[in-house]
C-alpha cells in the first residue's frame, strides 16, 4: 500500500462521492450512480480502494508533519522531526499522501528478516504488531556541505542517487485484522546510498525464495514427495534383493564341492584305476616284495642269459 500512494487518493475520491448530499437532485444523481451496474457503489470489493480494506473507519496515524523533503531530511536532521496525528479515513489518507511524496517513487516492498513480524495480543482482542522494512527511492535533493553540522551525510548524496532508509512499523489491529493505529519510526539521518544492481539482486532472490516456498507448500509438491518416497523404497528393496542374490552366488562358489563317486584323490586310487584299465596285468600294488621276487625267480631264463641285475650275483 505504501508503494502505491494513488490508492489513498482513490479512497478520498470514493469517500467524497459517498458523502451526504444537500439537494434532491444531487441525491438522485448519487442514487443513480449507486444502482448503475459496474459502478464502484454496487458493493463490488474489487473496486474498493485498499485503504478501506486495511484501515478501520476510526483509525489513527502519526506521521511526519514536514511538507518538503528539504525540511524532513535537511532542517529536521539537527532539530528533530515534527509529528502530526490524525484520525478518520480522509485525514489519514491526506497525511499519507503528503508523507509519501517526500520519497517519490519509493519502493516499500523490502521486508527485513529479522526482526520480521512480531505480534503481541492485547486486551479487547486487539493485536500490537512490530515489523520493519526498507524504502528505496531516488534522491532529489541538494544540500550545501556544512562542516559544523553533527549530522552531515557520510555518502555526500547527490540528486539522482538511489538511496535507502529503514522504517520500523508499529501498529495495532482490531479482532478483524484492520488497522486501528499506525506509527512508523525511522531515523532521517540514516539515509544511505545503494546500488541498483544490489537492489535488483535482492528483489530477484526474494521472488525466487517466495516461489520456492509456494511450490514446496503446494499439493503437487506433496504428491511428488510421496512418489519419490515410494520410488526410493522400491529401489531400496530391489538393491537388497540383488545384494542377497550376489552374496548367495559368491558363497556357492567359495564353498568346496563334494567329490563325485569314483573320483581319484590320491596315488593309490590312481594305481588301482590304472590296473583296472590294464585288465589286471602288471604287479598289484598290494603284493609284497617277497612274492614279487619269488615270481621273478620262477621264470625260466634262456641259455647264455647274462644279467646285470645285482639280485643274481652271489
Amino acid at each position: 500500500l505504501l508503494s502505491h500512494p494513488e490508492e489513498f487518493q482513490d479512497a478520498i475520491d470514493l469517500y467524497k462521492s459517498k458523502s451526504t448530499t444537500s439537494t434532491l437532485s444531487a441525491f438522485h444523481a448519487e442514487y443513480d450512480r449507486g444502482t448503475d451496474v459496474g459502478s464502484v457503489f454496487n458493493g463490488d470489493d474489487e473496486n474498493v480502494p485498499i485503504p478501506f480494506m486495511v484501515f478501520a473507519s476510526d483509525a489513527e496515524v502519526v506521521l511526519p508533519q514536514a511538507h518538503t523533503a528539504s525540511q524532513l531530511f535537511g532542517y529536521e536532521r539537527d532539530n528533530g522531526i515534527e509529528l502530526e496525528a490524525t484520525s478518520g479515513m480522509v485525514g489519514l489518507c491526506q497525511l499519507f499522501i503528503r508523507w509519501l511524496a517526500l520519497m517519490p517513487g519509493g519502493d516499500h516492498m523490502n521486508l527485513i528478516e529479522p526482526p520480521g513480524l512480531t505480534v503481541m495480543r492485547i486486551a479487547g482482542g486487539r493485536y500490537r504488531v512490530t515489523a520493519a522494512h526498507r524504502v528505496v527511492w531516488t534522491w532529489n535533493n541538494e544540500f550545501p556541505h556544512d562542516p559544523l553540522s553533527p549530522n552531515a551525510y557520510k555518502d555526500n548524496l547527490c540528486a539522482g542517487d538511489l538511496v535507502t532508509m529503514t522504517i520500523v512499523d508499529v501498529f495495532e489491529t482490531d479482532c478483524d485484522g484492520k488497522l486501528l493505529s499506525y506509527c512508523p519510526t525511522f531515523d532521517n539521518r540514516a539515509v544511505f546510498k545503494t546500488d541498483p544492481r544490489v537492489e535488483n539482486l535482492r528483489k530477484t532472490s526474494n521472488k525466487v525464495k517466495k516461489n520456492i516456498n509456494i511450490v514446496a507448500n503446494s499439493q503437487t509438491a506433496a504428491r511428488v514427495n510421496k512418489a519419490a518416497t515410494m520410488i526410493g523404497k522400491l529401489g531400496f528393496k530391489a538393491a537388497v534383493t540383488v545384494k542377497d542374490t550376489v552374496q548367495k552366488k559368491m558363497e556357492e562358489r567359495s564353498t568346496p564341492q563334494s567329490s563325485p563317486k569314483g573320483a581319484i584323490n590320491n596315488v593309490k586310487d590312481f594305481e588301482k584305476a590304472l590296473n583296472q584299465v590294464g585288465g589286471g596285468r602288471g604287479p598289484s600294488s598290494t603284493e609284497s616284495p617277497k612274492s614279487n621276487h619269488a615270481r621273478r625267480q620262477g621264470k625260466q631264463r634262456p641259455e647264455h642269459y647274462i644279467s646285470d641285475d645285482d639280485s643274481t650275483r652271489g
